[in-house]
């Protein structure tokens, strides 16, 4: 009975535990589903730009009036000259010292207008900045609207660094991109508001065309550096380069890409001038020549990784020239480097592949005049800044999205911890209740076997050992006495049957409850042993069992009612088989239990039995065991009773 509660506990365990596993995989299926939601946005982030390093400039940017109040307002307008049919508005944040974004509002507006005092706006966006210390640019698309003036509107102000009780706004550069040339470059900028402490911080920074993301290229292992004059002792000295665009065109604006050799890594903007003009000539002698840019009598400021950029206004020209007249230092000489020159025609680089000349070269695998119009420069293969930008916006969104998808995954996490542990403290409750109850169940099981155990042995001490001991008491009563006052010898035999019978009975009846809960099969095939020796004294008998398991149990019932069964058996062949010999066995297999009694006596019909109740007895307790009960006589004489019965 132990074992089957057992077996039951363990099953019902298991099943709980399928239940846990499937709760477990139902909770967790939140955050499979955010799992593959980060690995979506990892595979989108492979398609995106890589993120610059962050450039040090001494020109920032935009840097606002201070405030005393978060919400206070302040913009920046941008004039872009004449109205331009706009493709897009990009925000670049401000950085000082190659650090993150300085003082990026956490919340702006973007309108444009036809007019200065925006009397009709069109708003483009309006947003909160999910990351303000992000450096990655803010990229608007307008749908194609016309405009000449556009207007950024800090709608929340950031803390000014270590003064919090001032606020700012700081912006590194603002563009608008049209048919993909930047317009606002070098526009005239309004702000009602502003902080100019050069070089660092002046309105005229928004659009100058540098900013800290640097030059948008996509990094090459390439030996192309550039172009490099010939190496000097003095600084002050002239030296030009030249480019022949084949033909006259039609100029928008010229890009200087200052050079980044790989065997100076750490010197950025290598060789750049320190004083410098640039002209424009449809004549490749420059007898007459138009000046674009012209700072021969102050240092600019050396651009490092950024590029430096002059719009002009549809200006004719075949030859561009850029003259230094004050060099850059190398190491204790003087050098004029660049990495490449880009003319733009509207859209398109006009320069590229054009023919290079200049007042003197250093010729080396990666410094060659041709290699300053190669497209690549930077330390890259130059791209197109307006798809560069949008591709970088489009990796600040997506950062963004991944970042919170993994908050969602922390608190999905510790919302199924929680859950789980719920569970799992439901399930020890729940299984343990279940085995608390399979064992009361036992238990009571056990008391009503007991109960019913009694009763019967209750039964059998009242049918059995009080029907003998009556027998005696009536034998003894008409029963005469011989002359000498004693009973015949003929009653006495009789009584002492009788009597040896009732004790038999009554001390298989002891050892039942002596063995009490379930005793081991081992321990009735000896007593049935015993109990065939003590009633075959004097007869020729054979007791065998085979395949009994040393470890099998049965409950009291099983053993009181088969070794009934067999001294019932025993009594028949000793009162009434007159048989020389008797074989008993008892056999454990897998269809069951099966127990034979063989004598060779007399035999009878089983069909017509003598008078007593033996044999029902005998049917009424293999019922009880679920079995049944065959007896037969052999041909040559004797009986054969077989009981079959299946395993406890």
């Amino acid at each position: 009975m132990n074992a089957f509660y057992s077996r039951c506990a363990a099953a019902v365990i298991a099943l709980l535990l399928c239940r846990s596993v499937s709760a477990q995989t139902w909770l967790n299926s939140g955050i499979h589903k955010i799992e593959s939601q980060i690995l979506e946005v990892g595979r989108e982030l492979e398609q995106c730009p890589v993120i610059p390093s962050i450039q040090v400039t001494s020109n920032a940017g935009f840097h606002s009036g201070f405030a005393p109040r978060m919400d206070s307002a302040r913009w920046v307008q941008v004039d872009l000259g004449e109205e331009y049919t706009i493709d897009s508005v990009v925000v670049v944040p401000a950085s000082i010292n190659g650090a993150g974004a300085y003082g990026f509002p956490n919340k702006f507006r973007i309108e444009t207008s036809r007019d200065a005092l925006l009397s009709e706006p069109e708003l483009l966006v309006e947003t909160t900045v999910e990351d303000p210390s992000s450096i990655l640019p803010h990229f608007v698309t307008t749908g194609g609207r016309r405009a000449r003036y556009v207007r950024f509107t800090a709608l929340s102000l950031a803390p000014q660094p270590r003064l919090n009780s001032r606020f700012i706004f700081c912006l590194g550069e603002l563009l608008v991109f049209s048919g993909g040339r930047n317009v606002a470059l070098q526009g005239a900028v309004l702000a009602p508001n502003s902080v100019e402490t050069l070089p660092t911080w002046s309105p005229k920074h928004l659009v100058d065309g540098s900013y800290a993301l640097g030059i948008p290229a996509l990094p090459i292992g390439s030996a192309s550096n550039g172009w490099h004059s010939q190496i000097f002792q003095q600084p002050n000295t002239e030296v030009w380069v030249q480019v022949d665009l084949g033909g006259p065109r039609t100029l928008d604006e010229i890009r200087l890409i200052p050079a980044h050799p790989r065997d100076y890594p750490d010197r950025t903007g290598f060789g750049f001038p320190l004083r410098f003009k640039i002209e424009t000539s449809l004549s490749e002698n420059f007898s007459e020549s138009s000046m674009v840019f012209d700072c021969r009598h102050a240092d600019f400021a050396n651009p490092g990784d950024t590029k430096v950029a002059f719009p002009l206004a549809s200006h004719a020209a075949r030859f561009i020239r850029m003259t230094a007249v004050k060099l850059w230092e190398r190491s204790s000489d003087f050098v004029f480097a660049l990495g490449e020159l880009e003319a733009y025609e509207g859209h398109e680089n006009i320069a590229r592949a054009s023919r290079v000349v200049a007042s003197d070269s250093t010729n080396h695998v990666s410094w060659k005049p041709e290699l300053l119009v190669d497209g690549i420069g930077g330390a890259g293969m130059l791209l197109d800044e307006e798809t560069w930008l949008q591709g970088l916006s489009q990796r600040r969104l997506l950062l963004a999205k991944r970042e919170l998808f993994t908050r969602w995954q922390i608190e999905e996490a510790k919302q199924v911890q929680t859950r789980t542990g719920g569970l799992s403290v439901g399930f020890v409750v729940l299984t343990f209740g279940v085995i608390g109850l399979l064992v009361l169940r036992g238990r009571a099981l056990r008391r009503r076997e007991l109960e019913v155990l009694r009763q019967q042995i209750s039964r059998d001490l009242h049918d059995d050992v009080g029907s003998n001991l009556c027998s005696i008491r009536l034998m003894a009563e008409m029963s005469g006495t011989t002359e000498d006052g004693r009973l015949p010898a003929e009653v006495l035999s009789e009584i002492s049957l009788m009597a040896e019978a009732g004790t038999e009975s009554l001390r298989d009846m002891v050892w039942l409850l002596k063995e009490g809960g379930q005793p081991k099969i081992g321990i009735l095939v000896e007593k049935m042993r015993s109990v065939a020796g003590a009633l075959l004294l004097n007869m020729d008998w054979s007791f065998r069992s085979e395949g009994v398991p040393a470890e099998a149990v049965a409950p009291l019932s099983f053993h009181r009612d088969l070794l009934f069964i067999l001294r019932e058996a025993l009594h028949n062949v000793v009162k009434h088989a007159g048989a020389p010999s008797v074989d008993i066995q008892l056999r454990w297999t897998v269809a069951g239990v099966e127990l034979s009694v063989a004598d060779t006596g007399r035999g009878f019909d089983p069909n017509h039995p003598s008078g007593g109740d033996g044999i029902e007895n005998m049917r009424y307790r293999a019922g009880q065991l679920r079995g049944t009960l065959l007896m037969e006589r052999h041909p040559n004489g004797g009986t054969h009773l077989v009981v079959k019965i299946p395993k406890p």
